[in-house]
């Protein structure tokens, strides 16, 4: 046999042995990858049953285990919220009488706050020029100034003749000519400072197209702001079917003011125009004692009319107050000075009252599963700008986290509620109610012992 052959036959001879080495290796190999695979399967199944534990949310079911084939919710249920502070108060002590004149009609209104007080038995009465706060209202609301002073406009002989018209009528008009232009800001600035009626109806027909489509748009705008008690028959108030109570003009003024640019166009004793010329306002009190605004009228159907609003500091705070007086037979300087009596008056009354003091506990905790009593407190002292004898409404919302924080629980500062103070005409604060110390969840596998649990609470009412 040659050494080749031999060879081979070597190599041949050593094959049945040389395979069990091979096979060892493989089998080493084999014993790595599905150690290695029931470790991952082992820390997926771990994932999921802890995403089951925290994601759960209660009365539903959450991520579960498989046992035998099936899957068993974990039930994780959330605690409830029990209010500590009443949801309704009064202020202490009672407020004055206000200087109410002894004819007519009149209402102050604090803007945020409420009604402060109001002549009883209030009737719709014709309200002359005040109807030109609607009307500004809406043009505003459609066409809103923003930092410039809008397009302009150029005038027409037609527009001039209805100036001579309105003269003629004894309305309070402003003088344009044919080829004079002005800007929207202007003709806004005409409406409400000397009043002018051939302007109102120029505004009213280029918004609405007609004077009796932009009276249905000051009627549904009316109806939109819940005064019940006005109805609009034009658009300057010429027509004494314009009518109005004063309450209903001192809500009016209240939301007129916060109208973009409705300060800007009407903050001014007076106004100069490019043919007028210098034109007063007939607003006998802006300027004076935080007067702002707001308009007058005076028809023989309606007397003297008068809404002022004005800025007052009240505590650390600015509130706006509107006084409204209708049916004065007087003089509107008269008219004037009735207001500022109302607006002295209704200011001496307000003050910033503590509602909640730091700190203060405001909800406890309610959890099935552990009888540790854990509260809800306000960071901050809680207060409303108002008057004695005023009611505030105190609600606690739930908002508590679904996913526990560290160690399974909720730590302490977690945010679990929403905590508002209300006057009778808005929401004037809001809190976080935070929990007081750490708060357990429930423990893996816990049941309830009954099913009625509530994660959104509010207060309770106390008188």
């Amino acid at each position: 046999m040659s050494s080749v052959a031999a060879a081979l036959d070597g190599d041949v001879a050593a094959w049945p042995y040389a395979r069990p080495k091979r096979s060892a290796t493989k089998a080493r190999q084999r014993r790595i990858f599905w150690r290695r695979r029931l470790v991952v399967l082992a820390c997926l199944a771990s994932l999921v049953a802890g995403l089951g534990w925290l994601v759960s949310t209660p009365g539903s079911g959450s991520l579960g285990a498989s046992s035998a084939g099936s899957m068993r919710p974990i039930r994780v249920p959330l605690p409830s919220l029990v209010a500590l502070v009443p949801g309704s108060s009064k202020i202490a002590g009672s407020v004055a009488l206000l200087p109410f004149p002894s004819t007519g009609q009149s209402a102050v209104y604090v803007r945020g706050v409420g009604l402060l007080g109001a002549t009883p038995d209030e009737a719709s009465v014709p309200i002359a020029s005040l109807t030109k706060v609607m009307t500004a209202v809406i043009v505003l609301r459609d066409h809103p100034l923003g930092d410039g002073s809008g397009p302009s406009f150029t005038m027409t002989a037609a527009d001039h003749e209805q100036w001579i018209q309105a003269v003629a009528n004894g309305d309070s008009s402003l003088e344009v000519v044919a080829g004079e232009r002005l800007t929207e800001r202007q003709l806004l600035e005409a409406l409400m400072i000397p009043s002018a009626c051939n302007i109102a109806d120029y505004l009213a027909r280029w918004d609405a197209g007609s004077i009796p489509a932009f009276v249905r748009k000051m009627n549904a705008m009316a109806a939109t702001l819940g005064l019940r008690q006005t109805h609009y028959a034009d658009a300057s108030g010429v027509n004494p079917g314009s009518r109005s109570t004063a309450l209903d003009q001192a809500l009016l003024g209240s939301y007129a003011m916060t109208v973009p640019g409705m300060v800007s166009i009407e903050d001014h004793p007076d106004m100069r125009f490019p043919v007028e010329g210098l034109a007063p306002n007939y607003n006998p009190v802006v300027g004076e004692d935080g007067v702002i605004g707001l308009k007058s009228g005076f028809t023989d159907a309606a007397q003297i009319c008068l809404v002022i609003a004005a800025r007052r500091k009240v505590g650390d705070r600015i509130v706006l107050v509107v006084a409204s007086t209708l049916s004065q037979p007087s003089s509107l300087q008269g008219a004037g000075d009735i207001e500022l009596q109302l607006l002295d008056a209704a200011t001496a009354d307000l003050g910033v009252h503590e509602v909640l003091f730091a700190h203060e506990p405001v909800a406890k905790v309610v959890a099935g599963w552990t009888a540790k009593a854990t509260e809800l407190s306000v960071p901050v002292s809680m207060t409303v700008v108002g008057w004695p004898g005023m009611s505030v409404t105190t609600v606690v919302k739930a908002s508590i986290p679904v996913r526990p924080g560290a160690g399974h629980g909720w730590d302490q500062g977690t945010k679990m509620a929403t905590v508002e103070v209300s006057t009778p005409a808005a929401i004037e604060q809001v809190a976080p109610g935070r929990l007081n110390g750490f708060l357990p969840s429930a423990p893996l596998g816990w049941t309830p012992v009954s099913s009625s649990s509530s994660t959104t609470v509010a207060s309770s009412s106390q008188g």
